[in-house]
């Protein structure tokens, strides 16, 4: 037993109010997540040499040519593109993850989000720090992972777990 009466775990479990509101606005990274995913994974898949402003800073050439003739810049695209379809894979889950009643899942999807998030703000800022063939523009990937990392974080470090407990979707 924990020592603690039913009374007091209800006095320090947060306000119905107070959690639907975090439900809610866990719903809603889950659907933005969602929607940039399927754009952002859609656009990798399909239009690889959008890109390029990554790594090279500009798109000169780069939109009418759609199969390179360079064996490193068709490398390049394929690696694009498998990536791509890692993120549009991702739209799914997230969309479906708000929907979910099951917390276990909800909390297993935050927590393989904010660590896939966290290494990969960890990869972009090395990269950009220590290449010579990233561009400035590479940092605006760095403040959107950092912006999905820091709001996955928070909710797999501080979200109480009424957060993932999405009981008003079971009664539907």
């Amino acid at each position: 037993m924990s020592g603690q009466t039913a009374d007091a775990k209800a006095a320090s479990a947060p306000a119905p109010e107070a959690t639907k509101s975090q439900n809610q606005r866990l719903d809603q990274l889950f659907a933005a997540h969602a929607v940039l995913a399927a754009v952002c994974g859609g656009a990798a898949l399909l239009l690889p040499q959008l890109f390029g402003i990554f790594f090279r800073g500009d798109v000169h050439d780069e939109l009418m040519r759609f199969t390179p003739g360079e064996g490193q810049m068709r490398l390049a695209h394929v690696v694009v593109r498998l990536y791509g379809a890692i993120i549009l894979g991702q739209a799914p889950i997230a969309w479906f993850a708000r929907c979910s009643t099951d917390a276990n899942l909800r909390r297993g999807v935050v927590q393989a989000y904010f660590f896939v998030f966290v290494a990969t703000v960890l990869v972009l800022v090395k990269a950009l720090l220590t290449e010579d063939f990233w561009h400035a523009s590479g940092w605006l990937n760095v403040f959107l992972f950092g912006g999905l990392c820091a709001s996955y974080g928070w909710f797999s470090c501080f979200g109480p777990q009424s957060v993932f407990e999405n009981v008003a979707k079971g009664m539907m």
